[in-house]
């Protein structure tokens, strides 16, 4: 897994960055941008990574998910609060979904092993989160196809970036970033 795979954003549209914690589940190896889920123990644990969507009922009982604000990852051991190696369960921070915090990403793909460009017409739309491997590169993002409510962890698509970050409303540029809310509430009967 990459790092820096989903963020949160701050642009004009708002966006907050609000933080929650969860104990560190042990053996764990997520990153700084990877959606975590905050199990019924009360710690923090990665969700399957397989190229599905990522099912809210993954975190027990529908429990609470989020994006991990940093974490015992790849490419580092180190827990910045404490400077030392991450043990078993050392406080993880997280941004929480369905607070309204706006998150960026440039995992956009049409399926689970192949990448696209967002357009126009993906704004508004409610999409799949998952993993996603394109030429043997895993890595967390949203995926172009219909999130089912209630079932799946969803991406309200709010805006489409160019590469310089600027809406391709205005600008006419190829997209390559998503803003997006993350919803991940059960339905209601």
């Amino acid at each position: 897994m990459a790092k820096f795979d989903i963020m949160p954003f701050k642009s004009p549209l708002g966006g907050t960055y609000e933080t929650r914690v969860g104990g560190m589940t042990a053996s764990e190896t997520f990153e700084l941008g990877e959606p975590v889920m905050l199990v019924n123990a009360g710690t923090l644990t990665e969700p399957i990574d397989d190229g599905t969507p990522w099912p809210i009922a993954e975190a027990d009982s529908g429990g609470e998910i989020g994006i991990a604000c940093f974490g015992p990852g790849h490419n580092s051991n180190t827990n910045p609060k404490t400077n030392a190696a991450f043990a078993s369960d050392d406080e993880i921070a997280y941004w929480p979904a369905n607070q309204g915090t706006i998150f960026i990403t440039k995992n956009f793909y049409s399926d689970a092993t192949t990448a696209a460009s967002p357009a126009l017409t993906d704004i508004g739309e409610s999409y799949e989160i998952t993993s996603a491997t394109v030429a043997t590169v895993e890595n967390w993002g949203v995926v172009q196809a219909a999130a089912t409510e209630g079932t799946d962890v969803q991406a309200i698509i709010l805006d489409v970036l160019d590469t310089n970050k600027s809406p391709i409303r205005d600008t006419g540029k190829t997209g390559v970033y998503v803003i997006f809310t993350i919803n991940a509430t059960f339905a209601t009967a």
